[in-house]
């Protein structure tokens, strides 16, 4: 092998992420540590004189080198990114493995390993949420309806089990607790609401209706998503509520509530949300959570204890 293909192979082996160590390319090539040192000197150059959008690294103890990308993703932030979506179930397997996968290749070789080593256990017991759709393909889809401000058809299976059918204003896409939903508006109903993107049986962009949201039913999608846990079905309100769990779990749960008062054994909390997602947070707490205001809001709650206490008459 000439002087020339040895460097060009050694080169491409780094630019695919390999990490080449000195010793064992000298064995490889039947070469001394110091002519793959000069080796590793003409690849330096080269990038350097080339301009291009990679940088060089060596190592000692033991003599490495290997090739990192300007637009590489920092390895804390890759296994950030893996552990929130090992966290979150949403994926179905081969989507999984297709996302790590992508991730993980953006890492040097012996990042990479690290970044396997670190997630090997959680991945080997990954369940995904039971869902027979992808999402990855979901997620495109209606991002280019949002941003194309087209209006589908669409059939969709409720949590009732009907499927029911319409025409709808694609508006926004949202992530919560498991599952990725779409801010849909109808002009029949002239409002707007949020549906299970895995729970749609077909959709396709309308060729013969076009919706226009009207101006005034536009919302801030940062300032809706505060205001909300997990539905955002029922009136919004302004709640007070007494806490004696862990105040930060209530405060992360409702990003625009805060503490109005602190007493001996609880806190009281207020904030903004809509109803039906209150009622669902403040009765999976059991105990620790106790409705204030307003009137509306205690209502439903009782309504919802003595509906469950009947399960037990």
């Amino acid at each position: 092998m000439s002087v020339n293909d040895r460097v060009a192979s050694m080169f491409i082996r780094m630019i695919q992420g390999e990490t080449l160590y000195r010793d064992e390319e000298a064995s490889r090539y039947s070469k001394t540590p110091t002519t793959i040192g000069r080796d590793m000197k003409s690849i330096r150059e080269y990038i350097e004189d080339s301009g291009a959008n990679v940088n060089f690294v060596r190592k000692i103890e033991p003599a490495r080198y290997y090739i990192t990308k300007n637009t590489d993703i920092p390895f804390e932030e890759i296994l950030a990114i893996l552990k929130i979506i090992i966290g979150t179930r949403s994926f179905n397997k081969p989507e999984f493995a297709q996302l790590r996968n992508r991730l993980l290749g953006q890492l040097s070789k012996e990042d990479r390993n690290k970044a396997t080593r670190l997630t090997n256990s959680t991945v080997a017991k990954y369940i995904p949420v039971k869902s027979k759709y992808n999402l990855l393909s979901r997620i495109k889809d209606f991002s280019n309806y949002i941003d194309g401000n087209l209006t589908i058809d669409y059939k969709y299976h409720s949590s009732t089990g009907i499927i029911g059918q319409g025409l709808a204003l694609p508006v926004s896409i949202y992530f919560d607790t498991f599952y990725f939903y779409v801010v849909m508006y109808s002009e029949e109903s002239n409002k707007s609401r949020p549906y299970r993107l895995d729970r749609f049986e077909s959709y396709n962009a309308s060729k013969a209706n076009k919706i226009k949201m009207p101006q005034q039913l536009k919302k801030d999608d940062g300032t809706e998503r505060n205001n909300t846990y997990l539905l955002s079905f029922g009136n919004n309100v302004h709640f007070e509520f007494y806490y004696s769990g862990y105040p930060q779990t209530a405060l992360d749960r409702f990003p625009n509530s805060k503490i109005k008062q602190t007493l001996d054994n609880e806190v009281l909390i207020e904030g903004d949300a809509y109803t039906q997602g209150l009622v669902l947070w403040i009765m999976g707490q059991g105990s620790r959570a106790r409705v204030k205001s307003p009137a509306s809001l205690v209502s439903a709650v009782k309504d919802e204890l003595e509906k469950t206490m009947k399960y037990y008459e």
